[in-house]
């Protein structure tokens, strides 16, 4: 048409669509992560958004590298981070660049460190068949899979309840002197070393206590530290009190040397549910040796936790900071199974490490989430999964040269009301 302003197109091609795009979570994670964002850009100026780009899909949809350009076209974080490239071919060169500055992850992680408790955690691994990744190694892991494997170690925020810090290590490596490299490089101070029962050996717990690490070390139940005899009265007159956890009662004593206590936990819960499963093994596998008369030679240690630490606190705190230990298996949990970053395909050591910070930051971005619901009690109505799951449903349409919001889903907007975010 002509017009006094010029030529214009006929109406029916302005309003044509000519793209779609994911909006919704794409949007809310660039608002709750506009700190990272930051971040990235100080220590990493060249690759930050390819590195956000890549930390977002993995969380969004635990993608592989091949799929990332796909999800990079259809997400309006290309809109927003204009020039970079998630190609398959130039995604490898980005992970070898920023895989290889160690020192710029390790400076990015201590800018956020936060927190006055924090506890060290080698729980987890990785498993890789590459041939040139120097650090994969067969080491030990609960599965007895002996695949070539990675080890991870994190540092866990207790009272901010966030992952703080990691580190890859070779999958035959889990000693004293990694744990405080790690804490050394780190930066943090006060950090508390949470082991399990195949970590505790006399020379690990001097080495411990020689290099000034602190940390609580759960015992085996056949342990010679362990004095039974309280239990074995079969009353609880003789300990030393007790104390509520999460609607449970725990009874505990102290006992040991005076420079060196060993804290025995009793819960009564757990003592009624492991003296069902003896029993009900007794009848179906008998043949693995459960029998009446093994089930009274330790029934008085059912339902016990004994610590060995060097933390001078009350059983309370020692207790609680032992059990955290659950939540961070949780998060390796989540690590593995909602990432999917139990296996690594990359080539070398370079692209693992920088495969590794991506999944990192993935897993921050849903600690946050996490904690948002927990703030707005809405943990029992929703996930993190399900809160990206639903923002994504938001999508916009570019109409010409602008952009329109398509129809919103009602549960969407519901979430977005529920949760006061700002995304529309």
């Amino acid at each position: 048409m002509i017009t006094p302003e010029g030529l214009k197109e006929p109406g029916y091609r302005m309003n044509k669509p000519t793209t779609c795009k994911e909006y919704g979570a794409s949007l809310f994670l660039i608002e709750e992560n506009k700190d990272v964002i930051d971040r990235l850009k100080e220590y990493f100026p060249v690759r930050w958004k390819e590195i956000f780009a890549l930390s977002v899909f993995r969380l969004l949809y635990q993608s592989p590298l091949k799929h990332m350009e796909l999800h990079w076209e259809d997400s309006y974080l290309s809109e927003v981070f204009t020039g970079a490239s998630l190609s398959k071919n130039s995604l490898h060169q980005v992970l070898e660049d920023v895989g290889q500055d160690r020192q710029g992850i390790a400076e990015f992680l201590r800018s956020f460190v936060c927190g006055h408790e924090n506890l060290l955690i080698d729980l987890t691994h990785i498993f890789s068949l590459s041939d040139n990744i120097v650090l994969t190694e067969q080491g030990y892991n609960s599965e007895w899979d002996l695949t070539p494997q990675i080890n991870l170690l994190f540092i866990f925020s207790f009272d901010q309840k966030i992952p703080l810090f990691y580190r890859v290590l070779p999958g035959n490596v889990r000693d004293v002197n990694t744990l405080k490299a790690t804490i050394l490089e780190s930066g943090i101070r006060d950090v508390i070393i949470i082991g399990d029962k195949g970590f505790y050996s006399e020379d690990n717990r001097r080495l411990l206590s020689k290099e000034g690490l602190q940390y609580i070390l759960p015992l085996k139940r056949n342990s010679s530290l362990i004095d039974y005899k309280i239990l074995k009265k079969g009353t609880k007159k003789d300990f030393d009190g007790y104390f509520r956890f999460k609607k449970r009662f725990i009874w505990y004593y102290r006992c040991g040397k005076k420079d060196l206590p060993v804290w025995v936990f009793m819960d009564d819960c757990l003592r009624t549910e492991e003296e069902r499963d003896y029993l009900g093994r007794i009848e179906t596998h008998p043949e693995d040796g459960y029998t009446k008369e093994g089930f009274h030679q330790k029934e008085h240690t059912f339902g016990t936790i004994a610590l060995i630490t060097s933390l001078k606190l009350p059983a309370e705190k020692i207790f609680g900071y032992f059990k955290s230990r659950a939540e961070i298996e949780q998060m390796f949990d989540t690590f593995k199974n909602t990432l999917l970053a139990d296996k690594s395909y990359m080539r070398s050591d370079k692209s693992l490490e920088g495969w590794m910070f991506i999944n990192y930051l993935s897993l921050t971005y849903y600690y946050k989430i996490y904690q948002r619901l927990i703030e707005k009690d809405l943990l029992s109505r929703y996930s993190p999964p399900d809160v990206l799951l639903y923002l994504s449903k938001y999508r916009r349409v570019k109409v010409s040269t602008h952009w329109i919001d398509l129809e919103i889903p009602k549960q969407t907007r519901q979430l977005i009301e529920t949760l006061g975010l700002h995304i529309t």
